[in-house]
């Protein structure tokens, strides 16, 4: 009786086994397995931090063997050269080569001029590039006050200029020179002029030895007379001591020594033109040497150059 009871294994294990093929597979599960079939296979995680470690080690192993080289010269300074050559041979090896040169910044100074002074070609290494020498030579040249270079890899130089700024054109010995706020020699006028730069047809001309040095000074004041400033033609630094302004109308004004006395006479200035527009009328002439005192000559009795030579008195009529 407990044997016609008792279950039979291999039936059921048979059952099941026709249970479980006979079960419909999930659409989700297909769709999953179709996607997987269709995608490549990817490349092992490993491999990416393999070749991350391998461009590492490349410039490290040359540069343990360039060592290992030069040490047996017994020669630290050759061996620490050698080894840098061979890392940047290396590189350059690898692609790390100039390729571009970008310059922002450059108004005044010629293309021709800036790759003179980097003394750079393009091929060759970019990490055998001194930067520290190229931004010397850049600040070297007239136009340029500071310069910065960036190295941008695999092969770019990017190179940021500040330049100077034209205030004045220096007439001495015949020959004109376009001067900073400073003083500093920029560029020939006459060179400029030839190229078709309009902008110094702008500036004022300074006459004298040392008029160049006093520039900066006769510049800060004007800023002062706003009115005067735009009226400027030229100036003339007189006996090392002061200046004569020579407006575009043809007037003369003789200002006296001394910075702060100038910057009051200009101011004087300012205030008369305001109060009466002296310098629209027919004058020549305006004497403001003395502290709150102007002499003014008027065409009617215009006189030769050298008037305003202290030791010499003129007659004319003056108010």
């Amino acid at each position: 009786m407990s044997a016609r009871l008792m279950a039979n294994p291999d039936f059921r294990a048979a059952a099941g086994a026709r249970a479980r093929d006979e079960m419909p597979t999930p659409p989700r599960a297909m769709a999953a397995s179709a996607e997987k079939g269709k995608r490549r296979r990817a490349w092992p995680r490993w491999t990416r931090s393999a070749v991350k470690t391998a461009l590492l080690l490349v410039p490290v192993l040359g540069l343990t063997a360039a060592a290992g080289s030069a040490w047996k010269r017994g020669n630290l300074a050759e061996t620490l050269e050698a080894a840098q050559e061979s890392v940047v041979r290396l590189t350059g090896d690898m692609g790390f080569r100039l390729s571009e040169i970008l310059v922002v910044g450059r108004s005044e100074t010629e293309r021709d001029v800036v790759l003179d002074a980097l003394g750079v070609r393009r091929g060759e290494p970019i990490l055998s590039i001194d930067l520290a020498d190229a931004k010397q030579r850049l600040e070297e040249l007239p136009w340029v006050s500071s310069a910065s270079i960036e190295r941008r890899l695999p092969g770019f130089l990017y190179i940021r200029l500040s330049e100077r700024q034209p205030m004045a054109i220096w007439q001495h010995d015949r020959q004109f020179t376009v001067i900073d706020r400073a003083g500093r020699p920029l560029a020939d006028a006459a060179e400029l002029a030839r190229r078709g730069n309009q902008r110094i047809e702008t500036l004022p001309q300074v006459i004298g030895a040392n008029a160049p040095q006093q520039v900066h000074t006769l510049l800060s004041a004007l800023e002062g007379a706003p009115t005067i400033a735009p009226m400027l033609s030229s100036a003339s630094w007189i006996s090392d001591r002061r200046w004569n302004l020579q407006l575009g109308n043809g007037v003369t004004v003789k200002l006296p020594e001394g910075n702060a006395e100038m910057r009051r006479a200009l101011r004087q200035l300012e205030q008369m033109h305001a109060a009466s527009h002296v310098l629209d009328r027919d004058i020549v002439a305006i004497d403001l040497r003395l502290p709150d005192k102007a002499a003014i000559q008027t065409s009617a009795t215009a006189q030769l150059p050298g008037w305003e030579d202290d030791t010499k008195k003129k007659n004319g009529k003056k108010s």
